[in-house]
């Protein structure tokens, strides 16, 4: 059987948390995993932004969250 699914890796605990459970497959059962990792989709969407344009939005997301571990 070959079967394609979504897993997230929680490497504390050094296990795949499915999203869904894998029918036909016994508890235990050993398996082969091939691991690809998915990288997030380009969004060509957004605007680009120079160097300090990214800044100015950055502080200004931290002032409005109070979220003062945001670097700028």
């Amino acid at each position: 059987m070959s079967k394609a699914i979504e897993a997230e890796y929680l490497a504390e605990e050094r296990v795949l948390k499915l999203a869904q459970p894998l029918d036909g497959l016994a508890d235990h059962e050993r398996v082969h995993v091939v691991v690809e990792q998915r990288l997030p989709a380009e969004r060509n969407d957004w605007p680009k932004l120079d160097e300090d344009a990214g800044h100015e939005l950055a502080r200004a997301v931290r002032d409005a969250f109070g979220r003062d571990e945001i670097a700028v």
